[in-house]
C-alpha cells in the first residue's frame, strides 16, 4: 500500500522517483474522476488532470495528511474542472480542421485511429447522465457516500475518516445508500418503460 505521507515528503525533497510514482498512481484515477463529472473530450480531460497534478505539486505544503491524498487531489481537480467549464463556455463551439491539425497533429491522428462507435458513446453518456440524475434525487448523505465510494473509488476506512464515522457506521450508511439508489433506479426504469422518461 502506498505510504502517502512518505511519498509527499520525498516529493518535497525533489525525489524524481516519487514524482513518477505520484503521476502513475493518481493520473488514471483523476482521469476517471473528470470523465464521470464532465462531457469534455479526451484531450481536455488530460489537460484538466495535468493541471490538477501541477497545482498539487506546487501546493504540496498545503497537504497535511488529514485526508487521503486522492481526496485532496479531487478537491483541486473540482476547481480546475470548474475553470475548464467556464473557459469552454466562452470559446466557440466549432473549430477548423486546420486549427486542430496545427494545435495537436499527433493527438488528432490518435483520436482518428482510436475509433469508438458513436452509438456506444451516446449510450454510455446517456447512462452516466441517468445515474447522476438518480443520485441527485437521493438524500444528501446517501449521494455523498455513493460519490466517495464509486465516484472517487475510496475504501470504507477512507470514507469513515472523511465523514468522521466509525467504519461500521460508514458501511451501514453505504448499504442503505445503495439500497436507496437501487430502488430509485428501478422506479426510473419502470417510468421509462411506461413511456414517461425522455
Amino acid at each position: 500500500m502506498l505510504d502517502e505521507l512518505d511519498l509527499v515528503a520525498r516529493m518535497r525533497q525533489g525525489d524524481e522517483r516519487a514524482f513518477n510514482q505520484f503521476f502513475d498512481a493518481f493520473a488514471p484515477r483523476l482521469g476517471a474522476f473528470v470523465a464521470r463529472r464532465s462531457s469534455l473530450d479526451p484531450a481536455a480531460i488530460e489537460d484538466v488532470v495535468q493541471m490538477t497534478l501541477i497545482k498539487a505539486i506546487r501546493g504540496l505544503g498545503g497537504f497535511r495528511g488529514g485526508s487521503a491524498l486522492f481526496t485532496w487531489l479531487c478537491q483541486i481537480c473540482r476547481n480546475v474542472l470548474a475553470d475548464a467549464r467556464r473557459k469552454a463556455a466562452t470559446q466557440p463551439m466549432t473549430r477548423s480542421f486546420d486549427e486542430l491539425s496545427e494545435e495537436r497533429p499527433l493527438a488528432t491522428v490518435i483520436e482518428l485511429t482510436d475509433f469508438k462507435d458513436p452509438l456506444d458513446e451516446c449510450d454510455a453518456a446517456s447512462t452516466r447522465g441517468a445515474v447522476r440524475k438518480v443520485v441527485n434525487t437521493l438524500p444528501a448523505r446517501y449521494a455523498r457516500i455513493l460519490e466517495l465510494r464509486f465516484g472517487d473509488d475510496l475504501t470504507v476506512p477512507e470514507i469513515s475518516r472523511i465523514l468522521q464515522l466509525s467504519e461500521n457506521a460508514a458501511e451501514s450508511l453505504l448499504v442503505r445508500a445503495r439500497h436507496a439508489f437501487r430502488t430509485a433506479w428501478n422506479e426510473r426504469l419502470g417510468t421509462r418503460d411506461a413511456g414517461g422518461l425522455s
